[in-house]
């Protein structure tokens, strides 16, 4: 019964994996238009004397953004900053514990950060906020784009928790390491082959 469970999770994980990729891309492509933005600004500046992009609050909404659109792709791919000079030299089944207490404490920061990000998005909205700025843009557009890649972010979090702890109730620690444990050096060297080969 469980390890259907597990196998229907893998498969949705699998789908959040692509979703979360997509966003993370979107996220790319929104640093490079501020990369234009910017040098179009800069230009303008510089031959017409004034500015004629408004980048610079343009490219705080969009550091925003695409900030919380690759939360969810670096925690698929386990790229959150580690520090695991002691979790490496534990037992397995220790580690998938740690691994789950992680997930679990991720998973309350993200329902406090979803849960005030929809909170001032909904207000900004309902006041008809708009930036006090030349464009005077309605404040809840970047917001809810913003509280969208959080959002995504928090349902990878949810899935992940809950596939680790069926994993570790199922003793499959192996596939628990595989999830969301820290990988080893070998591991490391062995996707970066398959990356580049790719």
């Amino acid at each position: 019964m469980l390890q259907r469970v597990n196998t229907n999770l893998d498969r949705v994980l699998d789908g959040v994996q692509v979703g979360s990729l997509w966003l993370a891309r979107a996220g790319g492509v929104l640093i490079l238009l501020t990369v234009i933005m910017v040098t179009l600004e800069v230009l303008s500046r510089r031959f017409m004397g004034r500015s004629a992009v408004h980048a610079t609050e343009i490219t705080g909404y969009i550091m925003a953004i695409s900030a919380s659109w690759s939360f969810a792709f670096t925690l698929m791919r386990k790229a959150h900053i580690r520090i695991d000079a002691l979790y490496l030299n534990l037992p397995i089944t220790v580690r998938g514990v740690l691994d789950l207490v992680a997930l679990l404490a991720m998973a309350l920061f993200c329902v406090l950060v979803v849960g005030a990000a929809f909170e001032v998005t909904k207000d900004s909205y309902l006041a008809g906020a708009t930036a006090n700025t030349p464009l005077g843009t309605p404040i809840w557009l970047p917001q809810a784009l913003w509280l969208l890649g959080l959002a995504w972010f928090s349902l990878a979090v949810g899935l992940l928790s809950l596939r680790v702890l069926l994993g570790l109730l199922c003793r499959d620690v192996e596939g628990v390491q595989r999830l969301a444990g820290s990988p080893t050096l070998d591991e490391q060297i062995s996707e970066e082959n398959k990356e580049a080969h790719s």
